[in-house]
């Protein structure tokens, strides 16, 4: 097919799809949501069309029992997918980010048919900026046979490589909407406890790497007093404050030096206005950002990441409940490998030191349950926080991992933890 950006109304636009194709959406901030709503009052003759996608911050509409001719196809879990994936509507891809520009793009198992991404309006060139979400769409949209691109005034202008030209779009709608907002999550004192143990470990002069989520955002609150930090791969509202202050200035980078190179973007109206036009942020793919070949020549990569459960191995699953899926491998996997291999690099795994109602299970356990997911493999978790403190991992026995980690667990659950270790001796 010919790709003309021909201009059209969102209705003509979704009639270009036809039953059983896979369809690729933007994750997070970038979702072109005037595209699925139309997909959605078109999805009788859309049966088992498949939506693929990851971080969805929206209600799934596509999964609702009226929509249910549409199928779903997700590398990050949700259990607002529960039900839809019970009528069999929903499958889960196991996979670590810096796989899904492959699988998800042209000749890669989930290659997609079609792919729908929001931008702002070309320049005098015909440049489309994807604008705060650049990761996966961009890779898929140049070489798919079918990109519709919702134009929308309202997308920022991001400098870096996050650009389709029109010749690379085939239809274009537009569509003047706010884009959907990832606002700031609420902190407690668990969360600014954690965050303040994680941020004695960062280095003056590090390339930090969080994800979302509370945790992440005490982490970022915890960095004000850091000096010449930069930000890798996710940019919210918080890493924007840092900025501001000159904690983030990413002066002691190896390359791209005072850069922050980013594949998405998730905030409020001030995320989306410090990326429009600001040549300190550069948007890439995740070909770029989550290679661990990339970040292993930035130096003091700490990678932050949060975690469900460990065991006294120092195993983490970040994405499942025994067997039950409720998240996604993420990035996690990508920035951790990468950090191992980072001249005074770390990965650091925290989470609260409890879960359930009222703190009523350990989140620290003698072995992961059966058919938990390994989101990260014992030897590349180098610390463990939690609200009590930083275990470190990296170098020791089973017995001193172990040791450590009981440390950090919560003090009513230590005891039950030390006779599992004992008993296992």
């Amino acid at each position: 097919m010919a790709r003309t950006f021909a201009t059209t109304s969102l209705r003509g636009a979704i009639e270009r799809l036809r039953p059983g194709m896979k369809v690729l959406l933007p994750p997070g901030c970038g979702e072109p949501q005037a595209l699925v709503t139309e997909v959605c009052r078109q999805s009788d003759r859309l049966r088992d069309l498949t939506l693929m996608g990851g971080i969805h911050l929206g209600d799934y509409p596509w999964a609702r029992p009226e929509h249910a001719s549409l199928r779903y196809a997700t590398w990050h879990m949700s259990p607002r997918l529960d039900d839809a994936r019970r009528r069999g509507r929903v499958e889960f891809v196991p996979m670590r980010y810096f796989d899904l520009v492959t699988e998800f793009a042209r000749g890669g198992r989930w290659a997609p048919d079609a792919v729908l991404v929001q931008a702002a309006p070309p320049d005098a060139r015909g440049y489309l900026s994807l604008g705060v979400s650049v990761s996966v769409a961009l890779p898929a949209a140049r070489t798919a046979p079918l990109v519709i691109a919702q134009v929308n005034p309202r997308m920022p202008r991001a400098r870096g490589a996050g650009w389709l030209h029109a010749s690379q779009v085939h239809v274009a709608v537009e569509v003047d909407e706010p884009l959907i907002e990832y606002p700031p999550p609420v902190v407690g004192d668990i969360e600014r406890a954690i965050g303040a143990h994680v941020a004695a470990l960062v280095p003056d002069g590090a390339v930090v790497q969080v994800g979302v989520g509370a945790i992440p955002q005490a982490v970022l609150e915890a960095l004000g007093s850091h000096r010449d930090l930069a930000l890798h791969s996710l940019l919210v509202d918080a890493g924007v404050g840092l900025v501001e202050r000159g904690v983030v200035t990413g002066a002691r980078k190896r390359f791209h030096r005072g850069r922050l190179d980013l594949a998405e973007a998730m905030g409020t109206r001030k995320t989306f206005d410090f990326v429009h036009d600001n040549d300190l942020v550069s948007m890439e793919s995740s070909a770029f950002t989550h290679d661990p070949e990339v970040i292993a020549r930035l130096d003091r990569f700490v990678a932050i990441n949060s975690a469900l459960v460990i065991d006294l191995t120092g195993q983490v699953t970040a994405e499942s409940l025994g067997a039950r899926q409720v998240a996604g491998i993420g990035g996690q996997f990508d920035f951790v490998l990468g950090a191992s291999r980072s001249a005074g690099g770390a990965a650091i795994l925290a989470l609260p030191s409890t879960g359930g109602r009222d703190g009523a299970v350990s989140r620290i356990v003698p072995q992961l349950a059966a058919g938990a997911g390994v989101t990260t493999p014992r030897y590349l978790a180098d610390w463990v926080v939690t609200e009590h403190g930083a275990a470190e991992l990296k170098g020791r026995s089973d017995r001193e991992r172990a040791t450590a980690l009981i440390a950090v667990a919560h003090p009513r659950f230590q005891g039950e933890l030390e006779r599992a270790l004992a008993s296992s001796a």
